[in-house]
């Protein structure tokens, strides 16, 4: 009798696992709404197009303005302070570390994703950027500590996308890990294609006939922006006529597509910057940088398809969901604006040359006016609490999935619960987010309620969502540190601020926002905190730090030593 119980358990643990989908998690870095074609943009990429007219387009989803903290939030569905994650820890205070939920690196409560499914039968893998184990300095925060069996990841907020070379004076290099342990990468490296050439290799490896959930973290699209030379060819006069050709192209096509109403207004972010007053020099930088990101984008839509045709050969396809967004809002960052970057950029051996500009050692980047441009319809852009800086694309395609556009409010914090859903994986109580599941079957389904409210605070700038309501505040040099009160249904882009209008709507948000920063230990910075200041801070503090205690300890051990002779010699 044991015996038959024994081989019911079995045969039903077997169908479970049949009937438990593959997931493929894709994060584009630093991606704006409209960049790929089926939200909108002109960049060619048929593949990603390909799963969105099959599957689901999430038009009115919202991640954080900043890469680490919203990798923490998609993998937990937490709120990123309670992941220990509460901004890029480049730019964390070091005096702010000894705080629960500063702490810079992925905290061990707050359960990942591939944790949860790992106790449902599930095989991990990962390759590409992780950049929530603080630099790879907290190796229990690595993935391959966190629930991942499989990994080739970069630790870091970017790098070099043909070498280990680092792209800010951060770090020394870039540190990339292979399940855990410091790597070099292969000779003919490039970020895309190595990523998806490791994820293939990861899940061929096991042949197992288990269910696994793949995480691709491209680097893409990440200062530097790179792109090999046959793909950024393509585009070279896509992008002649200026930013704000380019945005007014997107805003219409967005409408055409049901992105963006077409009786609603866009903030005109871009009238005080003509781009006629710009040198033929600097156009011509700009309209081949334009091309590199466009050729770079293009370039990881074709490693995806390789990944795709990979599963249709191999029988996978089919038993797949393909769940593919952005971090956060494109990157407006020059770094020639900023002083010690600058100075270092100079004594690098990174260059901008106009000839060999993507390629490698090319320092690319696509500067304010045009990420404002690629943010269309929305104003502002990566950094930024306004829309640009949260609103991005989500496509859900795959097995069990229906197709069209769900127009509700949804946040990063609810792909994690989706997917514990879809896994039939129990939903941890640590997740605060929604599974979207609860849409499938009426896309006209509000998934957040009217007195649901959602908060986010990263690096000194806040926003909350209630209803059909936010409030949204920017700190300097861009924004002013003031609230603004926008009602998202009326006016999605942000054109007017309804603080006076409607002042008690206001005082409510403004309330629910207080309840927000206590219900999650959320500190002020204060109005002297600045992202940057700080960066300069903790690299010297980073590099130095070492030799200064290094020297103390010399020093006092000197002193001791003398000390010592001296009184024996007394």
């Amino acid at each position: 009798m044991r015996y038959i119980y024994f081989l019911l358990a079995l045969f039903f643990t077997n169908l479970e696992a049949k009937n438990q989908p593959n997931f493929i998690l894709i994060l584009i870095d630093d991606l704006g709404l409209t960049d790929l074609q089926a939200f909108g943009g002109e960049i060619d990429t048929p593949n990603i197009n390909s799963l969105a007219e099959k599957g689901l387009m999430l038009t009115n989803y919202h991640t954080s303005p900043e890469c680490a903290p919203s990798r923490a939030m998609l993998l937990t569905g937490m709120d990123n302070h309670k992941t220990g994650i509460p901004m890029i820890p480049e730019v964390l205070p070091r005096n702010l570390r000894k705080n629960k939920g500063y702490e810079g690196y992925l905290v061990p409560e707050a359960l990942t994703i591939a944790e949860i499914l790992k106790k449902s039968g599930y095989r991990t893998y990962m390759t590409g950027k992780w950049h929530l184990g603080f630099g790879g300095e907290h190796i229990p925060s690595l993935p391959i500590n966190r629930g991942f069996d499989k990994t080739f990841i970069l630790d870091a907020t970017g790098g070099d996308n043909y070498s280990k070379h680092s792209y800010l004076p951060y770090y020394l290099e870039a540190p990339w890990f292979k399940n855990g342990e410091e790597v070099e990468l292969p000779e003919d490296f490039y970020s895309s294609e190595f990523f998806i050439d490791q994820m293939i290799d990861f899940i061929d490896e096991d042949g197992s006939k288990s269910p696994f959930f793949a995480y691709v973290s491209f680097q893409a699209q990440h200062i530097p922006v790179q792109a090999p030379k046959e793909f950024t060819e393509k585009y070279l006069d896509l992008y002649q006529d200026g930013w704000s050709a380019l945005r007014e192209k997107r805003l219409k096509r967005a409408q055409e597509l049901g992105i963006f109403p077409e009786d609603k207004n866009a903030v005109n972010s871009l009238e005080n910057y003509p781009w006629e007053e710009e040198t033929q020099e600097e156009k011509e930088l700009l309209i081949k940088s334009m091309a590199v990101f466009a050729g770079m984008l293009n370039a990881m839509d074709f490693h995806i398809g390789r990944l795709i045709e990979y599963l249709k050969n191999n029988g996978l396809y089919e038993d797949t969901i393909f769940i593919i967004t952005s971090d956060n809002g494109p990157e407006g960052n020059d770094p020639r604006d900023h002083a010690t970057w600058r100075a270092w950029y100079e004594t690098s051996r990174w260059n901008n040359n106009l000839e060999t500009l993507g390629e490698e050692d090319s320092y690319v980047f696509i500067g304010t006016e045009f990420a404002q441009a690629m943010a269309s319809p929305s104003h502002l852009y990566k950094f930024h609490m306004s829309e640009g800086g949260l609103r991005v694309p989500l496509i859900i395609s795959g097995k069990g999935i229906p197709s069209g556009k769900y127009k509700g409010l949804t946040f990063v914090t609810d792909v994690a619960p989706t997917i514990a859903d879809l896994a039939s994986s129990e939903k941890e109580d640590q997740m605060i987010g929604k599974s979207l599941k609860a849409i499938f079957n009426d896309f006209n389904t509000d998934l957040y309620k009217e007195n649901e409210p959602v908060g986010l605070e990263v690096s000194g700038n806040s926003a909350l969502f209630l209803g059909d309501y936010k409030i949204v505040k920017n700190k300097p040099p861009v924004g002013d540190s003031k609230w603004r009160l926008f009602n998202l249904k009326n006016d999605p882009g942000e054109t007017q601020d309804l603080q006076l209008i409607e002042p008690e709507i206001f005082k409510t948000l403004i309330q629910k926002y207080s309840e927000y920063v206590e219900k999650n230990g959320v500190i002020e910075l204060g109005e002297s905190y600045r992202w940057y200041d700080e960066m300069t801070i903790n690299t010297a503090k980073r590099h130095f730090m070492p030799y200064i205690y290094a020297g103390s300890a010399f020093f006092f051990i000197l002193i001791a030593t003398l000390i010592y002779f001296f009184r024996r010699k007394l």
